[in-house]
Formats: structure tokens, sequence, C-alpha cells
């Protein structure tokens, strides 16, 4: 299903958004690794007032790479919204702190050039990395 949602800057198409906290339904590029994706942005916006149709959940969307990533591996995001491999951040704390999220796999294919355009199952996750 796509969603729409509010921006508060100018964001690019197939690029990995979250919501943005202390905002109802605005989102940005996550801004760091435990920041929870809800999607990936199907168009560019290059205003403030206006709102970006996001792939949510469940469905297939075309996301711009960043990195070499395997088809079938875990697909995490830049501070950019980029595809990048998935690693599970060092935990810092004794607390249920998230240490990181991921967007869904790679379902096309193997991703070998920066710059590359492939196919990710919008199913987000996190992570609490082991001490």
């Amino acid at each position: 299903m796509v969603h729409s949602f509010r921006v508060q800057t100018t964001l690019a198409a197939y690029r990995v958004v979250s919501n943005l906290t202390g905002t109802a339904n605005m989102v940005i590029y996550p801004p760091n690794a435990p920041s929870f994706p809800v999607g990936v942005t199907l168009d560019t916006v290059r205003d403030t007032t206006g709102t970006i149709p996001v792939k949510g959940v469940g469905e297939r969307a075309l996301l711009f790479f960043n990195d070499t990533v395997t088809a079938g591996q875990l697909v995490g995001a830049d501070t950019s919204g980029r595809g990048v491999p998935y690693t599970v951040a060092a935990d810092t704390t004794t607390s249920l702190t998230i240490t990181s999220a991921y967007i869904g796999p790679l379902i096309g294919p193997s991703v070998a050039v920066t710059g590359t355009i492939a196919e990710v199952l919008v199913s987000p996750g996190i992570a609490k990395g082991t001490r």
C-alpha cells in the first residue's frame, strides 16, 4: 500500500524514510542506525510544504543503493536513505535500546555498483546487539 506523508525537507525517490520523532505523519531520512524505517519513497519532493508517496510494509519497492549487497541479504539505510548492507550495531548499554534497524531483504539481483536501483521487500525490523 502506498501512504502519503508530509515532508520537512527535500527527499529523493527510492530512499528509505523514517518517521520524524515528535511530529505526526512526517518523514525524514533515517538520522541514525536505530531509526525505525516506515517505507521507501516513490517520488522526489523539493519543497517543505508538500507530501511524498511512500511504499509501506509488505510492498515491493525500488531502492537506490550506496554499497554492495547480496540478493537475499537484509538491507539497512544510511543517513541519506540509500540502501546499505544491514549490520547489527554494537550494544553499548544494558537497557533495551534498539541498536539498529533494517528496511527488509534485497529480493532483486545482487547489487555490486553504487548507484544501482534494485528491489527490496519492505518488511522493517529491529535488533538489539550483544554485549
